[in-house]
């Protein structure tokens, strides 16, 4: 079949021509916007892990607050007074000085019956709350903060007024007598709004917030949106115990707070419904020593604005590029009678740099000069499009530019130089512009040489090392914590021709992952402290320990918690049948509490053991655990 040469030059340079801009967008541009709203996820992970160490560090502030306050020896006092005495003055004066000072909404303190002997707010002296959580726990000999609730008594609400209902919290510990005898509990009323005020000190895009939320799904602190969601009848007073997190269309807990109150931390990068039923980008992370969730959200549309404006940015280039290339294409395939030499000639010229400005000069009226003119015309649009493709080059580099992380180019080998680098890098290293950088041996910013060493040794034989961690200093000597993924670049030979990577500042992360690992240390020290055992096992019948403290050891007998670990829990039983009754028990109900049976130590001695423990089950529900308080009720 005949194809006329018009129709095959149209063709052909459509393709080709086309063909770089339709790989650039069905590849590379998929790349740069999967990075661009991984970038927006990371961002807004970081922001919620912020606000969840704010959060607890708060907490600790709060329960160190009442620690201290207990271990004033005149406190000890309080628990016999009457407003008769004459000390009764001084010890509420305290109290009220600790109260103003702090900014807590009130304090007081129980006797060990858990009756109020002296308080800053009057009506509450005389009430008996020994039915209350925080009291129960402060007697135990624990420092506890209890779960934001209704205020029972009148409180000034944020609008000046009194009102009961208004959210509040408490913070209790247990007052002891100089031979340690627990006498009383020490109670701080926490202002909850404090925490709503923290929430929302941390703004990012129109549209995303930070709020918290409880065990059973309700917002504890104020919304960011919260008029408009009084506008819309959604709440009447406030967010705070009175909005439950749902989605409007199901009436189910949105994703990322079921996600978060079943114990998981995580992020949705895909989106999910809110509460007001706009589809959000989600951060959650759960703080299990309080049974708090923290929630970071912000509006789909926003959060991936930047990619989305570039995938239609991108589409408007290719749309304008593709027309006049092909126009031209046409118009050249319509007048081909050019001079093969001439139009040879002038090819080999163009074959030969860069050099765009050549034209072919015929001015004659006939398909000669169509050819000629069509040509031209080419050679115009190449030379648009250069400048077109220039332009672009230099956006997307703005945009690298733009990036928080470091980005870096330098020679391979240890004594590398950097020979590109991005502003955030260049800032990161100390340096004021990328300028500053280039030349500069990448060695230099390393305290141990070493490490570079075995950097450029990983790369030469992986090609790639990801997450590599090393001790760095800036140019004016202060030393920071580098976190880095570097490539090797090889030429079509095999051999090494640069390091391409991207590295971060990760000086905070190490401070908080060190805070954390003082933290767990803290944490088991104090498991270790009381004196009722605490342990996990696995479920079943038969079981074995996984965990025990100091104190649950002591008991069944053993010096240590090591030498319990892997023990069969049915063995302690003197009877297994107690045991066979309490798993039922936990798979019929959850949980069992103050279950009695005899048991036996290590040395074959008999106790009465009694335990309160509960059924640990993963998303799917299948159990993975027991965890429980047991003491010897022996001599009780």
């Amino acid at each position: 079949m005949f194809i006329s040469i018009q129709n095959r030059i149209v063709f052909l340079l459509i393709i080709f021509t086309l063909l770089p801009f339709v790989i650039l967008k069905i590849i590379a541009f998929p790349k740069v916007e999967k990075d661009v709203e991984e970038l927006q996820i990371r961002h807004l992970g970081s922001a919620g892990h912020k606000q969840a160490t704010i959060v607890s560090n708060w907490m600790r502030e709060r329960m160190t607050d009442v620690l201290v306050i207990a271990d004033n020896p005149y406190m000890a006092n309080s628990v016999n007074l009457t407003t008769r005495d004459a000390e009764y003055s001084e010890e509420l004066r305290y109290l009220e000085l600790v109260v103003v000072e702090y900014g807590y909404m009130g304090a007081f303190v129980c006797d060990n019956k858990g009756l109020v002997t002296i308080a800053t707010i009057k009506e509450s002296v005389g009430r008996d709350l020994s039915n209350k959580d925080y009291i129960k726990n402060a007697l135990s000999g624990k420092t506890f903060a209890s779960s934001i609730m209704p205020s029972e008594v009148p409180l000034v609400n944020e609008f000046d007024e009194k009102e009961i209902g208004v959210p509040t919290m408490f913070v209790s510990t247990p007052l002891k007598n100089k031979a340690g005898d627990i006498i009383g509990v020490v109670v701080l009323r926490v202002h909850a709004g404090t925490l709503s005020n923290m929430m929302n000190s941390l703004k990012f895009g129109k549209t995303g917030e930070s709020y918290l939320v409880n065990e059973h799904g309700y917002m504890i602190s104020e919304s960011r949106f919260s008029d408009r969601l009084k506008e819309k009848g959604i709440v009447k007073k406030r967010c705070s115990l009175e909005l439950k997190v749902t989605d409007p269309e199901t009436g189910e807990l949105t994703y990322g707070v079921a996600q978060c109150i079943a114990g998981n931390n995580g992020f949705d990068g895909s989106g999910y419904s809110d509460y007001t039923g706009i589809t959000v980008l989600g951060v959650w992370h759960w703080l299990p020593e309080f049974k708090w969730g923290i929630i970071t959200e912000i509006d789909l549309d926003e959060g991936y604005g930047l990619a989305h404006n570039l995938h239609f940015i991108v589409n408007a280039i290719l749309f304008v590029i593709a027309f006049p290339v092909i126009l031209a294409a046409y118009l050249m395939g319509r007048q081909v009678t050019n001079p093969i030499l001439r139009l040879r000639a002038l090819t080999d010229k163009l074959a030969t740099g860069e050099d765009l400005s050549q034209r072919i000069d015929i001015k004659q009226k006939d398909e000669i000069g169509g050819l000629a003119y069509a040509f031209n015309k080419m050679i115009s649009s190449l030379e648009a499009n250069k400048r077109e493709l220039s332009a672009s080059e230099k956006r997307y580099k703005r945009r690298i530019n733009s990036l928080m992380e470091g980005i870096y180019e330098c020679g391979p080998g240890v004594d590398g130089v950097f020979t590109w680098i991005n502003q955030a890098g260049a800032e990161i290293l100390g340096y004021n512009t990328p300028e500053e950088v280039l030349g500069k041996k990448v060695e230099t910013m390393y305290i141990d040489l070493k490490d570079r060493e075995r950097l450029v040794k990983k790369l030469e034989k992986d090609g790639v090392w990801k997450g590599f961690i090393s001790h760095c200093k800036k140019c004016n000597g202060d030393q920071f914590w580098m976190e880095r993924t570097s490539n090797m670049v090889r030429d079509e030979k095999g051999k090494p021709i640069l390091i391409f990577g991207v590295f971060r500042d990760i000086t905070e992360r190490k401070r908080l992952e060190e805070e954390l690992h003082a933290s767990e240390k803290q944490h088991k020290a104090l498991l270790n402290s009381i004196s009722d055992g605490v342990y996990q096992c696995v479920p079943g019948i038969e079981g074995a320990y996984t965990y025990i403290n100091q104190a649950g050891a002591e008991i069944l007998g053993y010096s240590s918690p090591e030498e319990v670990l892997g023990t069969r829990v049915v063995d302690i039983y003197v009877n297994s049948q107690d045991r066979n009754a309490l798993i039922e028990t936990l798979e019929k109900e959850g949980v069992c509490k103050d279950f009695t049976a005899f048991c036996k130590k290590k040395n074959g001695e008999r106790f009465i053991y009694e335990v309160s423990c509960s059924l640990v089950r993963d998303e799917t529900g299948k159990p993975i655990m027991i965890e429980g308080i047991f003491r010897d009720m022996t001599d009780q």
